[in-house]
Parts: structure tokens; C-alpha cells; sequence
């Protein structure tokens, strides 16, 4: 894999950027499998569970029914960690014609690990099911001598000292993997298994090439006698480095920060009892200038200092393999391509047309008004009737082609599935079913609505075909198009609930969406709209909407309904509306700061619409949140919106209405809805929580004075980063937990979600307390 020089636009730090891969661990590139690290979930057994189970899928999917060419292999592995090998092993268990590629020598992180340092076989939970048996712990030298003899015991294919710096597409499925040394290897499918660890972060100094002193890779301390050594970097891997040649050498370590606190506790109380005890000297806050014979240069602080120096090693990390995956044509999370651009344009369109236009539809023809939408301009066009016959082309003509197309592309899918050839390659031929899908769909429903006539335009609400039959048992309330849309987005609430809380069953997660979907059901939208669905205007529904819903999220709080007050109504039904502005202010004023300070912001998770729907239909994007130091920083723009809504809601009690208007549009309206819930698949789905609720910023400003926290257990965590990888908030959990630190409101918008409790591979993260007995939270992770 060759060096990290590509550009590109990612909102994510690189070590969250993975390949996107289906339940099969099949790529965006038909052919193309991934497993292992590389998929973000650094842990020897699961890696190693993996490499067994894409085996056993790719057999059950019928791939290896045809046998490979003459010339060619079945299967191509490449990386020869513990998914890698472990795959291998089945692949020779199917006599299928395979080869393990691996560019250094077999398990070569762990081979870099320092003497003595254990391979732990964690999640404990989850049972070691390869052949590659690592179902407890093991130290280096246990761990090496337990792979050296499943290769030897089952005779793996495998190749070390090969890097592989590209795989090519050969026609329209096959494969061709090109390597550093000149040989390529023909295959109909290849298993990516490289892990993370793709090359090392180097050193960005004058001097920092010159290769018979300086190192990235530090193997064993019997190299250095009685040495100036300089260790560059403040991690795990550095202090271990520094403290496996402080007895024999001259060792000076040189970190960035202040503190090493990337470093495990016991590390961390190692390495301080060497500098107390002058075994080794610590150079914190600094960087390395320039490397020369004899000496190095380093800044400190504001001021310059040279050291003695014969050897430099560099541990400050290494680059995941993203030119190595995106060269492949793989599809990588987090990476803006054009075709992520595109769809998330639609997706804005989208949210555009339901929260700006769908009230000007109905879904029912009986409702309309009869106008249509004139377009201006046509009609001369139009004169012609050449229309009329591409509509008649469209309507009539189109779906033979196209049923006959679909229906070889099935066939085509089901044939590669076995392992056997498509009847007949046409390229593209997936996308053109779709445009010819959306153009046969458009021609049926836009004349519905939208006419080249000026004398059938007029105002709406206009008529968009093709549900009509729904409302043989759909309440005929929702007939609006934006009606409908809200019962569509609280019953999906419902159903994605269900079905998370169903597939991770987690007793946490449990409890979060049921209470999402009670409280959606009832306070939030349920009673107040079916009581007018099933009864027409009733008195209590200003009284429920507020019950839960707070100002400043509902701008309407404090304002007096009198919508519910008609000629011969009792006048009692007023105090209603009243009692609901005093409930509102009470709410926003008392309960929620004394509800946030108790418990956090689990009202975001547990109770609001906006995090409801976040939650549940919106659970498949969160890991693609902005993450890093600028997003951070654009959060803090979020309490203006409080002095907005404030603004907004004074001056429409004062009888000035445009500014409340103005809010609702530009804030209540396009970020809240159109914005943040059309830009879900892109942005993730608490873009509008993190960034611009006012009531969220409300809450982070009592959360100074909470006792909400997530505390990690001391000096377990490994820095594997699933935490930061799927938290919406973007927080930076894993460092938090590397320094054992709880994560808090004081400096965090933590929404209480605890999707990183229920993640946590290793099971270290804990609401409240960590306790000092068994973890009390446990997930089933999928295999």
C-alpha cells in the first residue's frame, strides 16, 4: 500500500473513514469483500470470526460453483492479520484456488507489540468461532506460536513479504492484484483484510529521512546499546519503546502534549515513576525541528533546545489505508464523492418540498381544488402535440422494454450470485432502469398537477396521484400531503424502533425507544391529533401539545390559543389555552433546567420529535456526524439561536408578527426540518440537535450543573474508537476514556443516547458510576 498523498473532502478524521460493505462484508465493487480491522472494529476475535463467516457466506452464495480459470485463482486475501489467516484456513478447507498475501510477516502488529504484551480475546461475551482459536488471552509469543502452526497445520497459501499496491477490475468480473515486487495475481474476487495500521505516520522534519537514524517501527530493544535515544510520541507504543530501553540506554521521550494521556493507566504510572526516579528524561509540549548527526533540534514552547541524540524512533501512529481502499473504486464513509454531492442534493430537494410545498397537495382527488401549476413558456409546444405522443410513448410503450430489462437484470444478479455468467452485459443497465423508472413516474403525476394551459392554472391545494386508495382506511384528516407525511414519520418512529431495539437488544436501548414511541404516541402528536381526527376541535389539544412540548423548541408556547374557543363553545375552554401558557412557562423555566441538572439531556433521546425520529429511522446514520476540532467549534454558534428565538418570541407577544414569521421559516422550518432531516444520509441525523436547536443550547447551559455522566473504567480502554466513531454528538469520547474521564455536560452536548455504552466492544463505559464488579450493560454483536 503505497503512501497517503490523495486529497479529498471528508467530514470525519481519517481513522474513521471505512469502506462501506453490506451484511455479506461485500463492497460497493461487486467482488470486492472487506473484514477484519478495516472495518472498524479492531478486535483479534472478531476479526478473526469474521474471516470465517465472509467464507461461509461467499459458499452459501454459490461463488465458488464455477472454478477459476487456468491462469486465475478464486481468491485473492490480502493481509495476513487474524481475519486474513483465519479465511485462508476455510478457503483451503473448500480446495478452492486461493493465495494469502501479506506484506511483512504473518500477524505483524502483533509482531510489533513489545515483549510480553497480551492479545486479549475481547468482547469475553463473544464466542471464538474460527478455527483460529482465540477464545482467551494470550501474550506476544503465545499468540505468534498459535498462528505459525494453524499456517503450518493447514498448509495456508500464504506468501509474506509481498505488499500488494493495487487491485485492478479485469472486465466485468474479474480481478487483477498488482504488487510492490512486479507479480500479478488474476482472481475472480479478492478479501481485503489490511486492518487499519496502513503505513506510519512520519516524521514531517529536516533530517527525518535519513534512514540509518531514524525508525518508525521499533521491534526490539537488543538493537540499542548504551545509545542517545530520542522516542517521539506521547502513546502507548512510544512509552513502551522508552521504557523497554531507559536500562541500557539514554533515552529522552518527546510529546506534543502536556500529559500522556493517550496512554493506558498503568503505562502512564510507569513511565512517571521512571522520570521521577531519572531513568529516562521527558520533553512535554515539544516537537522535533530538525535531525542531524549527533544531536536533535526540538521546540519548546516558544524556545528552541538541541539534545545529544545517535537514534530518533518515531511512534506517533499510522495512516488507515484510504488511497490503498479508494484506489479499488471502493465507496469510503465519511468521503465526499460526487456521487454522495448529488444524492444529497436530492435529499435537500426533498426535505425542501415537504416542509415549503407539500402543504399546497392533497392526496385525494375529491380535496383538491381542480387548478394546476402553470408552467409558462410551452405552449407553443404544446400547440404541436407532440407531447401527447411522447406521454402515449412513456405511458404505453416503456414498460415492455423496461419489464424485459428488469427482468434480465434479475436474472443477471441471480446468475453471478452462483457463480455462473450473466446472459448479456449491458453497462449501466442499473441506472437506466432507474431514470426510466422516474421518468414513467413523473409523466403519470405531473400532468396532475402542473398543465401548459393558462386556463386551467389556478391556486392550489393541488392533486398528486397514486394514493388515493389508502384512504379506504386511512383517516381522510390526512389528506394533506403534509398530514400525511406526519403520519408517516410517527409511525416509522414506531416501526424503526421496534426493529432496532429488536436486532441489538440491549436492555438500554430497550427502554429508550419504547419510551420514544410512547411518548410520540401520546403527549407528543398521538392524542392531540386524533382527538381531532375522531372528535373535530377539542379543548385539551393546546393543554396536551404543551405538556411536553417546551419553549423555545415550541415557539408557540406562550401564546394563547384561541383556535379551540368557536360561537356557543363554553367559555371554560379558554382557561384551557391559559393553563396551557402557565404549564409552558413552567415547563421551560422550572422543569426542564431542574429535569436537565437530575438527569442530563435524555429528553433530546428519550422525549423530544426531533430526537425521536433521530433515534429510530435515523439510528443507520449516526456515525456520519461532523467529527473534529471545527465542527466543535461551530457548535458554540448555536446559542445565538437562543437569542433568536427570544427575540422572536417578545416581539410576537407585543404584537409585531414578522419576526416570529421570519424564525419559524428560516429556523423552525428549513434547519429544523428541511435541512437537518433531508440531509440525515449525509450529515447524520443530529445535524439540527447539535448545531441550532435553541431548546438544546437551553439545555446545555443548565448542563454545567449536572449530574449526568458516563464514566469509563480506568485504564481498560484500547483505543479502539468504535465510541467516537458512532456518537452524533461528535464528542470525543475515546480520549475521555483513555484518561479515564467521564464524559459530562459541562463541556460536552452529550444528549444521553448511550449507543457508546451499548458499543463499547471492550464494555468499559457505564451511565453513572463505572462499577467495580461486572460491567451491567452487555450487547449482542452481530456475527
Amino acid at each position: 500500500m503505497s503512501k497517503q498523498n490523495r486529497s479529498y473532502l471528508a467530514t470525519v478524521p481519517a481513522q474513521e473513514i471505512l469502506p462501506l460493505i453490506n451484511s455479506r462484508f461485500e463492497s460497493s465493487v461487486r467482488g470486492i469483500f472487506v473484514v477484519g480491522d478495516v472495518t472498524g472494529l479492531p478486535l483479534v476475535k472478531i476479526a478473526a470470526n469474521q474471516g470465517r463467516q465472509v467464507m461461509d457466506r461467499l459458499k452459501e452464495d454459490g461463488y465458488f460453483r464455477r472454478s477459476a480459470t487456468e491462469d486465475g485463482l478464486d481468491l485473492v486475501i490480502v493481509g495476513g492479520g487474524p481475519a486474513g489467516i483465519s479465511a485462508a484456513i476455510e478457503a483451503e478447507k473448500l480446495g478452492i484456488k486461493y493465495v494469502l498475501l501479506e506484506r511483512s510477516k504473518a500477524a505483524s502488529t502483533v509482531r510489533s507489540f513489545p515483549p510480553g504484551k497480551k492479545v486479549y480475546a475481547e468482547p469475553k461475551s463473544m464466542p471464538s468461532d474460527s478455527e483460529l482459536d482465540v477464545s482467551e488471552d494470550f501474550d506476544k509469543d503465545e499468540f505468534l506460536s498459535m498462528v505459525s502452526k494453524a499456517i503450518n497445520d493447514n498448509k495456508i497459501k500464504l506468501k509474506e513479504e509481498v505488499e500488494v499496491t493495487k487491485v485492478r477490475k479485469v472486465g466485468e468480473e474479474n480481478f487483477m492484484v498488482d504488487t510492490k515486487e512486479g507479480t500479478s495475481f488474476p482472481t475472480r474476487l479478492v478479501l481485503i483484510a489490511v486492518g487499519r495500521q496502513g503505513q506510519p505516520r512520519l516524521l514531517q522534519a529536516p533530517g527525518a529521512d535519513m534512514a540509518h537514524k531514524v525508525t518508525h517501527r521499533f521491534h526490539t530493544a537488543e538493537d540499542y546499546k548504551d545509545k542517545n535515544v530520542l522516542v517521539v510520541g506521547g502513546g502507548n507504543s512510544a512509552i513502551e519503546a522508552a521504557l523497554m530501553l531507559c536500562d541500557h540506554n539514554r533515552v529522552t521521550i518527546s510529546y506534543r502534549g502536556g500529559e500522556f494521556y493517550r496512554a493506558k493507566e498503568e503505562n502512564r504510572a510507569l513511565i512517571e515513576a521512571a522520570i521521577k526516579q531519572g531513568r529516562l528524561d521527558a520533553i512535554y509540549n515539544s516537537n522535533v525541528t530538525e535531525v542531524r548527526e549527533g544531536e536533535v533540534d526540538l521546540k519548546v514552547g516558544d524556545d528552541m533546545q538541541t539534545i545529544p541524540n545517535d537514534n530518533v524512533i518515531v511512534q506517533i501512529g499510522t495512516l488507515p489505508p484510504i488511497d490503498f481502499l479508494h484506489d479499488m473504486g471502493l465507496e469510503l464513509d465519511g468521503v465526499w464523492t460526487t456521487k454522495r454531492f448529488a444524492w444529497s442534493f436530492i435529499g435537500l430537494a426533498v426535505g425542501i418540498f415537504i416542509y415549503f410545498f407539500a402543504k399546497n397537495f392533497v392526496l385525494r382527488a375529491e380535496a383538491a381544488s381542480g387548478h394546476k401549476i402553470f408552467i409558462p413558456g410551452l405552449e407553443s409546444v404544446a400547440a404541436t402535440g407532440w407531447l401527447d405522443w411522447l406521454h402515449m410513448l412513456i405511458t404505453y410503450i416503456l414498460p415492455i422494454p423496461w419489464l424485459l430489462l428488469l427482468g434480465l437484470n434479475i436474472a443477471n444478479y441471480n446468475l453471478k450470485a452462483r457463480g455462473k455468467i450473466p446472459f448479456l452485459r449491458i453497462p449501466g443497465l442499473s441506472w437506466m432502469l432507474g431514470i426510466s423508472l422516474c421518468v414513467f413516474i413523473a409523466c403519470q403525476t405531473f400532468p396532475s398537477f402542473m398543465t401548459l394551459s393558462p386556463a386551467e392554472a389556478g391556486k392550489g391545494p393541488y392533486y398528486f396521484p397514486g394514493f388515493s386508495w389508502m384512504y379506504n382506511f386511512v383517516p381522510e384528516y390526512f389528506t394533506n400531503a403534509y398530514g400525511f407525511y406526519y403520519l408517516l414519520y410517527f409511525s416509522l418512529i414506531a416501526v424503526f424502533g421496534i426493529y432496532w431495539a429488536v436486532r441489538i437488544n440491549n436492555k438500554i436501548l430497550w427502554r429508550r425507544n419504547l419510551t420514544i414511541i410512547a411518548t410520540q404516541w401520546t403527549l407528543w402528536w398521538g392524542i392531540p391529533t386524533f382527538l381531532v381526527v375522531f372528535m373535530g376541535t377539542n379543548p385539551w389539544t393546546p393543554l396536551i401539545q404543551r405538556s411536553i412540548n417546551a419553549w423555545p423548541l415550541n415557539m408557540a408556547a406562550f401564546s394563547v390559543d384561541q383556535s379551540v374557543v368557536r360561537p356557543g363553545d363554553p367559555g371554560w375552554w379558554h382557561t384551557v389555552a391559559v393553563i396551557g401558557v402557565v404549564w409552558a412557562v413552567f415547563l421551560t423555566f422550572v422543569f426542564i433546567p431542574l429535569f436537565t441538572i437530575k438527569f442530563g439531556k435524555i429528553y433530546c433521546s428519550y422525549i423530544c420529535s426531533c430526537g425521536a425520529l433521530a433515534e429510530t429511522v435515523g439510528n443507520s446514520f449516526r456515525h456520519r456526524g461532523p467529527k473534529g476540532d471545527l465542527p466543535r467549534k461551530w457548535e458554540k454558534v448555536g446559542f445565538v439561536f437562543i437569542v433568536l428565538a427570544v427575540i422572536a418570541t417578545v416581539a410576537d407577544l407585543m404584537g409585531f408578527k414578522g419576526l416570529l414569521g421570519f424564525y419559524n421559516v428560516w429556523v423552525g422550518t428549513l434547519l429544523s426540518g428541511a435541512i437537518a432531516i433531508g440531509m440525515y444520509p449525509f450529515l447524520g441525523q443530529r445535524i439540527w440537535c447539535r448545531m441550532w436547536c435553541p431548546l438544546a443550547f437551553w439545555m446545555n447551559f443548565w448542563g454545567r450543573w449536572s449530574k449526568f455522566k458516563i464514566t469509563p473504567e480506568k485504564g481498560k480502554c484500547i483505543d479502539c474508537n468504535v465510541c467516537n466513531q458512532y456518537c452524533q454528538m461528535g464528542i470525543d469520547i475515546k480520549t475521555r476514556a483513555l484518561q479515564g474521564v467521564p464524559v459530562t455536560l459541562k463541556d460536552t452536548p452529550c444528549v444521553g443516547c448511550a449507543e457508546c455504552v451499548m458499543r463499547c466492544p471492550m464494555q468499559i463505559l457505564h451511565l453513572g458510576e463505572a462499577p467495580n464488579g461486572k460491567p451491567l450493560h452487555s450487547i449482542k454483536l452481530e456475527k
